[in-house]
């Protein structure tokens, strides 16, 4: 008896459940651990994490990825991070990032994968006699996240360079106190505090500068003339070649979140707060932030090679970079950063 033409063998069948079974274990398994900090500068990693993004575009590049988010407090506990081989890529302010770039040149080779966010910071005072950084006594304190080597501090060493001249541009660096970011606010907002001065971040910035007598000084943009990247990712070239294709992957996913952000910035607030825990009823206020002008988030490297520029006449770091390519990956080498 013929078979019908609707029917196959149990051979077939076989066939069949074998090449599919092929076919979708071609793909292979990787996984990938991220470290950053809190904040809204980092907007862009919290859409990637909440749609998945890096998976997704992963899975495109054939590669089922498992990636691992961990916050950690400071850029230099990233860089241990890295440093220590306990994840893949880091996301900080560029000055951790530029420092661990000089100090592996002959090693890890680490560079930044592409920059995150430009945003300007503030310097805040609560006393109404300091309005310029000449007004502070010697009594004063200043607080920044990392002294002499955070985003904050070189700031503070940038504009005291222009103020008082190059050579004293650490007139300053004995004023400032190492605090994280919350604990600053309420040291700047007790009166018995001798902290006289915070260089606020979003969104510290925009509840310190509401309350009774706080005023700007000054802000970074001010100092840098225009806007300045203020944090990036970056990684070991070890990262970057031996998994080219989740690299790859995680710049897709990097321009689709920031695509994303500049379509709907109200779904990425919403992103944003679901992945971080963060308190629903600073939804308003980060919106706010996100919406301001000033705060862009791009990949683009912005103003980074006058900020590295003055790391190198300061010691901060050893090497004179002669291009923004330097410290950066070749990934985003077709944009015109800066």
């Amino acid at each position: 008896m013929k078979r019908s033409a609707g029917l196959r063998s149990p051979k077939t069948w076989f066939l069949i459940v074998l090449l599919a079974f092929v076919g979708s274990s071609t793909a292979r398994s990787e996984t990938a651990k991220v470290a950053l900090q809190y904040g809204v500068t980092y907007l862009p990693l919290s859409v990637m994490q909440q749609e998945k993004l890096w998976e997704k575009h992963s899975k495109a590049n054939g590669v089922e990825l498992s990636v691992e988010w961990t916050v950690l407090g400071s850029g230099g506990a990233v860089n241990d991070a890295i440093i220590s081989g306990s994840v893949d890529i880091a996301a900080g302010g560029i000055a951790p990032m530029m420092k661990l770039w000089d100090r592996t040149r002959e090693s890890m080779r680490v560079k930044g994968i592409a920059a995150l966010n430009s945003t300007s910071i503030t310097l805040i005072a609560n006393r109404d006699d300091i309005r310029t950084l000449a007004d502070f006594k010697p009594n004063d304190r200043i607080s920044v996240p990392i002294q002499k080597v955070s985003y904050d501090a070189v700031i503070i060493q940038m504009a005291a360079a222009k103020l008082f001249g190059a050579k004293s541009f650490d007139r300053l660096d004995s004023q400032t106190v190492a605090m994280k970011h919350p604990d600053a606010v309420t040291a700047l907002l007790s009166p018995r505090s001798p902290i006289s001065a915070y260089f606020a971040v979003s969104p510290f910035r925009e509840k310190v500068l509401k309350q009774p007598g706080m005023h700007k000084v000054i802000d970074s943009y001010e100092v840098l003339g225009g806007p300045g990247t203020f944090s990036a990712v970056w990684a070991a070239e070890s990262f970057v070649k031996n998994k080219a294709a989740v690299y790859k992957a995680f710049i897709a996913a990097l321009d689709e979140a920031n695509q994303r952000i500049q379509k709907d910035k109200a779904s990425a607030v919403d992103a944003h707060i679901k992945v971080t825990n963060t308190n629903a009823d600073d939804r308003a206020l980060l919106l706010g932030i996100v919406e301001d002008p000033t705060n862009v988030y791009t990949m683009t490297p912005q103003n980074t090679l006058y900020f590295a520029d003055f790391l190198a006449q300061t010691g901060f770091l050893d090497k004179k970079p002669v291009s923004w390519k330097e410290y950066f990956f070749e990934g985003i080498h077709d944009r015109g950063g800066s």
